[in-house]
């Protein structure tokens, strides 16, 4: 293949795939995978063959550097598509609430989906920042402290970090240490792993101790995970291990392993 061909596909698949995202073409998950699938195999092998090629005669090594290119641009293209598809229903209720609230000039923080998620919420879930802003920019913001609050929860949950400090700093900001369906924000992003989103959160001055609706601390949650990494950052903070929830128990009768001892043992 000539060198001018392998640009030349390239282009051709970004443009096929800019088209069906610009265009909003819906096509089956099933047929995304195998397509994708295709593309890989093809690129793996004509990188191997380009290899056989430019061992025989080095002037072949581009061919390897675009197959190379290619295999990677397939494995960023294949993730998105698949992230794409995996909110697609909260893509469809964000854009359904969105219109509701312009059309009908209703209050934003009022409006709810089928499954009761208002428009902020799945604002924060999808990482819409200047939605977001514009939304707790508007006059009803002061009055919808718990509609904030469970779209920091979301925001949490889904590592949107970025989006936390907004939702903190305006009349109706939601309370760190605030309990809702059971849980408390930075709890929230300690159950889904979401270390920068705990970072975020303790960095604006979340209490590191504050439990959930069974008693249970944010470092007692990482120590049942066995999440070493998350349980050091909420020591780094002060979290205190010997907090006891309503059955006695504390992060040291929690942990299962000496690893996880030593880290707990650096808070004493």
């Amino acid at each position: 293949m000539k060198d001018y061909a392998n640009p030349l596909l390239l282009l051709i698949i970004i443009a096929l795939l800019s088209w069906k995202v610009s265009m909003g073409i819906d096509t089956p998950s099933a047929v995304e995978v195998w397509l994708l699938t295709l593309c890989v195999t093809g690129f793996v092998v004509n990188g191997l063959l380009s290899i056989a090629r430019a061992m025989a005669n080095r002037k072949a090594l581009m061919a390897v550097v675009w197959s190379v290119t290619y295999l990677i641009f397939c494995s960023c293209s294949w993730v998105c598509l698949r992230q794409e598809q995996d909110f697609k229903e909260e893509i469809a209720a964000y854009n359904d609430l969105n219109d509701r609230w312009h059309n009908e000039n209703a209050n934003p923080f009022t409006l709810r989906d089928s499954e009761g998620r208002s428009l902020l919420e799945l604002a924060a879930l999808l990482g819409k920042k200047t939605a977001v802003r514009g939304l707790l920019a508007q006059p009803e913001a002061a009055g919808a402290a718990d509609t904030i609050l469970r779209a920091a929860i979301s925001a949490a949950e889904n590592g949107r970090h970025e989006l936390l400090p907004l939702l903190t700093q305006q009349a109706g900001g939601f309370d760190f240490d605030r309990i809702t369906n059971g849980s408390t924000v930075l709890i929230a992003a300690v159950l889904n792993n979401r270390q920068k989103c705990v970072e975020v959160l303790l960095q604006m001055n979340a209490s590191p101790d504050m439990c959930d609706e069974n008693g249970m601390s944010p470092i007692m949650h990482a120590v049942i995970d066995n999440n070493r990494g998350m349980a050091r950052l909420l020591i780094k903070y002060g979290a205190d291990p010997t907090v006891k929830d309503y059955t006695g128990r504390d992060a040291h009768s929690c942990s299962r392993s000496e690893s996880m001892d030593e880290i707990l043992n650096q808070a004493i």
